[in-house]
């Protein structure tokens, strides 16, 4: 018996070992891609940026992929859009923004780990399965390691003294963007949230309400969120009408950019990613959202 015992921490340990050992290979991989960049892309270092105080860092992380699949930041529908590039040293008011580009895209669960939530969510109706060492393992589902990520970042930026932070994200980027900030408000000052959304398609989450729930595991207090929203009506991941829970809080603004003379691009995701085309980018600086946003958060 004693036997049986230890030959059973060993396994929990080593489990454990490994899953740790994956996220650190994963981010050793995927953070050799992080840069500040320019409005054209170009990469500068974090000394040319002379006066923190007075920075708005805007830190943008990109959408994902399935959680067995490592997403790399440079593939052309993960770069950060030129919307958003146009950003770079910006005058807003006594402030300048900077662009940092994030690349949060480590793998998730294992197949085997996605199958046995979707079984116990299946029977159960929740998400409260917990893995061999009693941790839940929903904090290792794909979406949950992109927080992770994300917020180390934002401490790490925090201890180097910057004072302003914006998130900005796509999808999942902008998705788990507004979700920190649900639960951190105190660090973020705002979200730029680009088709923002989780858990695949509308079509897919009625069909598996668990990618639902899977959508607003770990979110928080709705109304502590202060945010700019771009949104497509043709978008088949989030319609205007799938942000109820969003709606909670009087700082959200929705943009709809249904109007918009901007073609939509396969290689980008089509309506889900119309806020990524450099057409969309030419109509922005005209109507400046963006901008206005910023001014009404850095008066």
């Amino acid at each position: 018996m004693r036997q049986i015992l230890i030959l059973i921490l060993f396994l929990l340990i080593n489990t454990n070992a490994f899953a740790d050992k994956k996220f650190e290979k994963d981010l050793k991989k995927i953070s050799k891609d992080n840069a500040f960049i320019d409005n054209t892309g170009k990469i500068y270092s974090v000394g040319k940026v002379d006066n923190k105080e007075n920075t708005i860092l805007i830190i943008y992380t990109h959408g994902a992929m399935g959680d067995q699949k490592l997403d790399k930041c440079l593939s052309k529908w993960n770069l950060v859009p030129q919307v958003i590039r146009n950003l770079h040293n910006k005058k807003i008011n006594n402030y300048e923004v900077k662009i940092y580009r994030l690349c949060s895209g480590v793998r998730g669960w294992s197949q085997s780990e996605q199958d046995k939530m979707w079984k116990h969510h299946e029977k159960t109706g929740n998400l409260s399965l917990k893995d061999n060492d009693g941790k839940f393992l929903m904090n290792k589902q794909k979406q949950n390691q992109k927080l992770k990520v994300i917020k180390n970042t934002i401490d790490k930026f925090t201890d180097n003294g910057f004072k302003n932070i914006i998130l900005a994200g796509h999808s999942s980027g902008g998705w788990q963007s507004l979700k920190i900030q649900s639960n951190n408000d105190n660090l973020i000052d705002g979200v730029i949230g680009l088709h923002p959304g989780a858990g695949g398609t509308v079509k897919n989450r009625k069909e598996w309400p668990w990618w639902e729930d899977i959508r607003y595991y770990g979110f928080g207090d709705f109304t502590k969120l202060n945010a700019i929203i771009i949104t497509h009506d043709k978008d088949n991941y989030n319609s205007p009408n799938d942000y109820s829970s969003l709606k909670k809080s009087n700082d959200v603004e929705f943009v709809n950019i249904s109007d918009s003379k901007c073609k939509k691009k396969t290689t980008l995701g089509g309506y889900h990613g119309l806020a990524l085309t450099k057409c969309y980018a030419d109509e922005e600086q005209k109507e400046n959202n963006l901008i206005n946003y910023l001014g009404k958060l850095f008066k």
